[in-house]
């Protein structure tokens, strides 16, 4: 790559800035930039002198890609329509490791990012195109989604646990051990220890039931008689007025918060998905429902700008590693998991659904094959072979518009 430019190497509220007419030629030494309009004028003033002594009025701005902290450049870079260019910290830090003394410092990283833009080739690195605000909302709303469902889950183990201390063995009452049933939910925040239900008349735990679920009354005294006799039973591991009891009120309270939290959140993203043909496409391939081909439109975003499918395979981090010395041949190596990982997560998913089904689709018979070829692959190395299968699958139906067909 060739050009005048200004490296940054970014950190939380700040970032370290530095200009490069060519190569070899650095304008100044690096400066630090806050994240203040103040600032961000001192940089434009930089990138005017910049321009003049380089004789270029084309400057490109490069940065490396840091979780969340490099948002607000990609923000005032974005509102002021400037062309930039985002590495992978991986390829920065490989382009580090070749330095004889492979030092990590603030001022250093703006020519060791410099460096990267410059030892690069044109198809390695290609300028950033913000997404279509659309796909930038539904990729945020999924993302905080994912975030919400570990709350969730976090929550869960901790209500797990200290139903094992006060109510052992509770989810036995329950068809499939299902706690999380609306009668359960009821039971547990009104009655959360056996004595509790003990000392409460049957008749008055019925009446109490019935007018917080649309259970009917029959259905209610069976479980309610199932429940007292497991309480007459059962040895608490605590008494009815410790702390873990009034927790498991509080844990029960929280969970459902958070679950009606996340199913708005999921709710407002197949709303968003709906218009997409992906999405369309994406519930033609069985095992894929609403909730998984919105949030994989979500996460795929804008399709087109992958202009091949092994872009796109690398973009979801399914790609192959590749190590070759020799004979070394470095076939069935692991794949690289350098890509988008709730990508990754949701194609996964989709084809654990798509195997349930055991319907004779490409998916399940190309699964099958692996499984059962000369030297078969494990289930979980053949679920990613078959990820890989569905995600050319997902890039040619886009190209083409169909629906997905099977037999």
């Amino acid at each position: 790559m060739k050009g005048t430019i200004v490296s940054f190497d970014v950190s939380k509220g700040s970032c370290h800035y530095q200009g490069f007419i060519d190569q070899d030629t650095s304008f100044t030494k690096p400066r630090i930039l806050k994240f203040t309009k103040s600032s961000f004028k001192e940089l434009e003033d930089y990138v005017s002198k910049l321009k003049a002594k380089a004789n270029d009025d084309n400057v490109s701005y490069v940065f490396e890609a840091t979780g969340v902290y490099h948002e607000v450049l990609k923000k005032y870079l974005d509102d002021n329509d400037l062309e930039y260019y985002i590495i992978s910290p991986l390829l920065s830090a490989k382009y580090r490791q070749t330095e004889l003394h492979s030092n990590k410092t603030d001022p250093l990283d703006c020519t060791n990012i410099a460096k990267v833009f410059y030892g690069s080739k044109s198809e390695r690195l290609n300028k950033y195109k913000s997404p279509i605000s659309k796909y930038e909302k539904l990729q945020r709303l999924n993302r905080y989604y994912e975030d919400v469902l570990i709350h969730l889950r976090k929550y869960k183990v901790t209500l797990r646990s200290y139903l094992d201390i006060a109510m052992p063995d509770y989810d036995t009452c329950f068809p499939k051990e299902d706690i999380y049933n609306p009668l359960s939910i009821e039971i547990l925040k009104k009655y959360p220890h056996p004595d509790l239900i003990i000392k409460t008349k049957e008749e008055s735990m019925i009446k109490y039931l019935k007018s917080k679920t649309k259970h009917n009354r029959g259905f209610i005294i069976k479980h309610v008689s199932k429940i007292r006799e497991w309480a007459n039973e059962v040895y608490s591991g605590c008494d009815k007025d410790s702390v873990i009891v009034d927790k498991i009120k509080s844990l029960i309270i929280h969970i459902e918060e958070i679950d009606n939290e996340a199913n708005e959140i999921l709710e407002n993203i197949i709303n968003e998905a709906k218009d997409e043909s992906l999405y369309v496409q994406l519930l033609s391939i069985p095992g894929i429902g609403e909730n998984i081909a919105a949030r994989l439109v979500a996460e795929i975003g804008n399709i087109s700008r992958f202009d091949s499918v092994n872009k796109f395979t690398s973009y979801a981090g399914i790609d192959p590693m590749i190590r070759q010395s020799g004979k070394y041949d470095g076939i069935h190596l692991s794949i690289s998991k350098k890509g988008n990982k709730y990508l990754r997560c949701l194609l996964y998913l989709a084809v654990g659904c798509n195997l349930r089904l055991k319907r004779n689709d490409h998916i399940y018979n190309f699964y099958q094959r692996k499984r059962q070829q000369s030297v078969p692959l494990k289930p979980k190395v053949a679920k990613i072979a078959a990820c890989r299968k569905l995600l050319t699958i997902i890039y040619g139906m886009s190209k083409t518009g169909e629906l997905y067909i099977y037999n």
